[in-house]
């Protein structure tokens, strides 16, 4: 910025032009110069006025030129300033965000670290439920109440006051409590899935509902007088089988046994009490048992045979008493039925393999065949009267205790004991026909 500068020099230079004026009017006669002297007198008095102004205008200026330069010096002066706080400010910031920025990736780089821990724990706390809490003690506090006549020791039947029936079990694979409902095979799982279908809580949900169990500190508001029973481990393709064996109806009589020649009466004796069933679709069911209960079932009916899908084959078997004297065994159950109707003495139990035989079987077999032995009874091998029946007898006489009194009994004629029966029948209405005579 520059000050302005008086005009000294131009009033150096009027003055001289006024001299110069003076000394030419002096020149002049008098009466001009009395005229014109007056007038030059205003015309210089006039200068020097608009001199004066000038001068003072320019002093004015000059000081507040001086003044706005102070100022803006003062205001670069605090702009300065601030701009060197605001950069000192930015640089703190800077080295803030640099920290936060390298905590940030510290923290991503540790992050699948620490959630494949926390996933882990949250694994290990479902694995803790699922194997430590008793379904069947919770299923009681949600007002199940145990089936015991149903209730096996792999299987815990329970009913509610609604009407849902469900099964539990412990799976031999993994140790976990599950569950399956009878009225809807899609109603199956954990306690966590329990506990989600009839009370729609979600995970979290669920893991506080349960916390209390494992930790020790839940209370029951029902008491029974005895501890909830724990079942024994099993598979869940056997869990399955007995629930769907569950919703099947034992049977007094049926079209397509009547046309194998199988009565009512047979099928209604105490001999064969709670061991033929019908299934939803009206067909045949003889179940299958081992040591542990239900493992399995035959399927029959008139365009179909065949075994339940994922169970395994035990023995089909009638019931038993301390006063028997003999074990009948056959291939199959209608073949038993059919040889009950020849040769009933109230005094057979009867068995029946359904074909070829499994170690399991082989296992059940060896078992019957000694406990009929103590009781001083007989052993009758009745398989098919073919090639495939001959060998199976061979196998089965393997298992009998030593001393046993066994023997084999087939057919006369026919290929099994079914066929024989059915010939027979149709023999008698033959002859109950001829005994009739001509009607008149």
């Amino acid at each position: 910025h520059h000050s302005p500068q008086l005009p000294t020099e131009s009033t150096n230079s009027m003055e001289m032009q006024q001299q110069t004026l003076s000394q030419t009017l002096e020149q002049e006669n008098d009466r001009p110069r009395k005229t014109t002297t007056p007038d030059l007198q205003r015309l210089h008095h006039s200068i020097r006025t608009r001199q004066e102004e000038t001068e003072r205008t320019y002093r004015k200026l000059a000081i507040e030129t001086g003044t706005f330069q102070t100022e803006t010096e003062r205001t670069n002066q605090e702009l300065h300033q601030q701009s060197e706080q605001t950069n000192q400010r930015l640089n703190q910031l800077h080295q803030i965000l640099e920290q936060e920025n390298r905590r940030i990736r510290e923290s991503l780089r540790r992050h699948p670290e620490r959630l494949r821990r926390i996933k882990m724990k949250q694994a290990s706390e479902l694995e803790t439920f699922k194997t430590q809490i008793n379904l069947v003690e919770y299923a009681q506090t949600q007002g199940y109440e145990i089936d015991l006549k149903k209730s096996s020791q792999n299987c815990i039947v329970l009913k509610d006051h609604l009407g849902d029936k469900i099964l539990i079990g412990v799976d031999q694979k993994d140790g976990h409590y599950f569950y399956s409902s009878v009225k809807d095979d899609r109603d199956k799982g954990s306690i966590i899935d329990f506990i989600q279908k009839r009370r729609s809580l979600n995970l979290g949900e669920v893991r506080k509902e349960l916390r209390p169990w494992v930790e020790g500190s839940y209370t029951a508001t029902y008491k029974h007088s005895e501890a909830a029973p724990k079942p024994k481990p099993t598979t869940k393709d056997r869990h399955k089988i007995i629930a769907q064996f569950d919703s099947m109806k034992e049977i007094a009589n049926h079209v397509y046994l009547n046309a194998r020649g199988i009565n009512r009466d047979t099928i209604e004796s105490d001999r064969f009490n709670g061991t033929i069933y019908t299934d939803s679709r009206n067909n045949v069911i003889f179940p299958h048992r081992d040591r542990e209960g239900i493992c399995g079932y035959e399927i029959r009916n008139q365009q179909f045979k065949g075994f339940s899908e994922g169970g395994t084959k035990g023995l089909w078997h009638s019931t038993a008493t301390t006063e028997d004297k003999r074990l009948v065994i056959c291939e199959s159950p209608i073949d038993c039925l059919s040889y009950y109707r020849f040769f009933d003495d109230g005094q057979t139990r009867y068995f029946a393999t359904g074909g070829t035989l499994s170690e399991n079987q082989k296992d059940l077999i060896r078992g019957a065949f000694e406990k009929i032995h103590k009781q001083g009874g007989q052993i009758v091998i009745a398989t098919d009267r073919d090639e495939a029946g001959e060998k199976l007898a061979l196998e089965l006489a393997k298992f009998a205790p030593e001393g046993s009194q066994i023997s084999r009994e087939v057919p006369d004629y026919q290929k099994d004991w079914n066929e024989a029966l059915i010939v027979a029948l149709v023999e008698q209405q033959k002859t109950r026909e001829r005994s009739r005579g001509p009607e008149l």
